[in-house]
């Protein structure tokens, strides 16, 4: 007599199922298929210099490429909550020597339209404003810098790379009651909260201003600085996006520090 064979399995152990035939085609031919779109994509990418990932990659606050000058100078602008502010010292040993201070500016409030005009406040009691009230001419420079832009992706402030401009002009004293001088404050106020503090207390007398600019200069790349005029820079927008550009040797590095 032929007994039945018996099949046991130790307690506690699963038996992994197995795949049927056509389960098992279905997934090698999944893994061919993908691995021809990544294929396709890769080369798509390369021969499109780099734009295709630019697609999926959230690069709404990213800075302009280094060749648009005056979009990327109204760009640092617009970013900007502070300039080193320069101006001619009116202090005796020093008198005629460049003297630069910390000035918290705003072109527009926060989350509105650049406008590429900088306000900023000033009191007497202040270095700064002295020396612009016998000599109001003045330069701001402005980093890209000033949010760790460069620092966070291993570009030193010094280097070209890390965008900067300077901008030469006057500083002229706004109207209280005028419709420039409504805009301004709202704009320093959304930006620096402080900013209403400082007008109110007594003895300080904060009174608004706007750089009146005369020249700008922006250095974003190895080269030396470029000169971007008044008309230009006013008229570039900085919230809109440029088209990729293909990839060449002017495209901007990041050298490792």
């Amino acid at each position: 007599m032929t007994l039945p064979s018996v099949t046991y399995k130790q307690f506690g152990k699963s038996v992994a199922p197995v795949a049927t035939v056509g389960t098992k085609r279905w997934i090698v031919l999944y893994i061919m298929v993908t691995a021809i779109l990544l294929t396709t994509l890769a080369c798509w990418n390369n021969l499109s210099g780099g734009s295709l990932i630019e697609i999926f990659e959230d690069d709404s606050d990213a800075p302009p490429p280094h060749t648009e000058y005056a979009k990327m100078a109204r760009y640092l602008v617009h970013k900007a909550e502070w300039v080193s502010m320069g101006s001619l010292s009116t202090v005796d040993k020093i008198k005629g020597f460049p003297m630069v201070n910390i000035i918290s500016v705003a072109d527009s409030a926060r989350g509105e339209k650049s406008t590429g005009t900088l306000y900023f406040y000033l009191t007497m009691l202040d270095y700064t404003a002295q020396d612009l009230d016998k000599d109001n001419r003045l330069t701001v420079m402005l980093t890209l810098d000033q949010d760790l832009y460069c620092s966070n992706n291993g570009i030193d402030p010094m280097e070209p790379t890390c965008a900067r401009i300077m901008i030469s002009g006057r500083a002229d004293k706004i109207e209280n009651g005028t419709d420039e001088y409504t805009f301004g404050s709202r704009a320093m106020f959304s930006r620096h909260p402080a900013a209403q503090k400082w007008i109110e207390t007594d003895g300080h007398n904060f009174f608004l201003c706007k750089l009146n600019i005369t020249q700008i200069a922006v250095l974003d790349f190895y080269g030396g600085p470029h000169y971007v005029t008044v008309e230009d820079y006013m008229a570039a927008d900085p919230d809109k996006r440029s088209k990729a550009v293909s990839s060449n040797t002017n495209e901007r590095q990041i050298p490792p520090r």
